[in-house]
């Protein structure tokens, strides 16, 4: 019988990393383990029982959660706990915690109820290294990717005229959505326009801002990404933070260049992107004048390229990140034992 691991999610609305997830269970590890995706919450402390060889946590720590998180470990003594990082970096401390300090705290507890911790992106590895909040026998760096042949499989298109720009994901703040949208109000609708996809708690403000702009289109949720994406000419990312950043890394192996910020997991990257030859322009500065600045190069100087080898380097992405899974759950397998 192959040996259960169970993913306990707990917010339905974390688009990539349900993506993701189903993309890991769905994988060949399925011939080396049962995997089973639970969506439950942490809000009340529940001592059941699961039949499962490991546990895998899926959200974001807080104060409040710890009576169900330590009524999850006692209840599972014997069962390795391992927690993923997808939530916090370096950026979103800055941009949304008012007591660090304390935040911190917060974060040293919760990781020291796991097993393991496993980190998304190398940013997050320097960010809890220098906070000295994770010991360094208990992360693992695993990366971030999903299955993207149906996003490889696009055919490579001629830039349009005018230049249409795509952005998609959740429309929060988080995304910075709406300096983007400030920042097309700037921006001659003969040359550039921008289709937003999405939902989320900012849809009403996004659509207010965009109501008076010819070229700015908000088409709500989409099911099928890879046309989206085959539908534009370069994806815009405009994070304020960012853990990992499946968007960009959707984008290039559709064979669509990336204008983004460098912060967190978006840094990894760019730092790949570099090594590969380009396809991408940096926003300096993530504000309306900065993305206004970072559309405008794009106009004005020759078509950013994806090239085949950043097409392949991202399914490469997601075959190395399944060997190191398959490495971390049979550590913990043989450790039980």
């Amino acid at each position: 019988m192959l040996p259960t691991v169970i993913h306990l999610i707990d917010d339905n609305k974390l688009g990539g990393v349900n993506l993701a997830l189903e993309s890991l269970a769905a994988s060949k590890l399925n011939k080396c383990f049962r995997f089973k995706l639970i969506h439950r919450s942490f809000s009340l402390p529940s001592f059941r029982r699961y039949t499962a060889d490991i546990i895998v946590v899926h959200g974001a720590l807080s104060w409040r959660k710890f009576p169900a998180l330590l009524a999850l470990k006692l209840a599972n003594i014997g069962t390795p706990l391992l927690y993923q990082e997808h939530h916090y970096s370096r950026e979103f401390v800055t941009q949304c915690v008012s007591h660090p300090r304390r935040f911190y705290t917060m974060l040293k507890f919760g990781y020291g109820l796991m097993d393991k911790v496993l980190l998304v992106s190398q940013a997050q590895v320097h960010w809890l290294d220098e906070l000295k909040i994770l010991a360094k026998n208990k992360r693992v760096w695993l990366g971030q990717a999903k299955e993207l042949s149906q996003f490889l499989c696009l055919p490579q298109r001629p830039v349009s005229a005018p230049l249409k720009l795509v952005a998609y994901g959740r429309l929060s703040r988080q995304k910075g959505f709406e300096l983007l949208i400030k920042a097309m109000a700037r921006l001659p609708a003969d040359r550039v326009s921008l289709t937003l996809a999405g939902e989320g708690e900012d849809a009403q403000l996004l659509s207010e801002l965009a109501e008076p702009l010819l070229h700015v289109h908000l088409i709500g949720e989409v099911q099928d990404v890879p046309q989206f994406l085959d539908s534009g000419d370069v994806v815009v990312i405009p994070s304020r933070w960012e853990p990992f950043g499946l968007t960009c890394l959707e984008a290039i192996a559709a064979g669509k260049p990336v204008i983004l910020t460098d912060v967190d997991g978006l840094g990894d990257q760019i730092q790949w992107l570099q090594q590969n030859d380009g396809g991408y322009q940096l926003i300096e500065g993530l504000t309306v004048s900065g993305i206004e600045r970072a559309i405008t190069q794009v106009l004005n100087a020759e078509p950013l390229r994806v090239n085949c080898q950043q097409r392949q380097s991202s399914e490469q992405a997601w075959e190395q990140m399944l060997i190191r899974w398959q490495a971390v759950l049979e550590k913990q397998l043989q450790s039980r034992r």
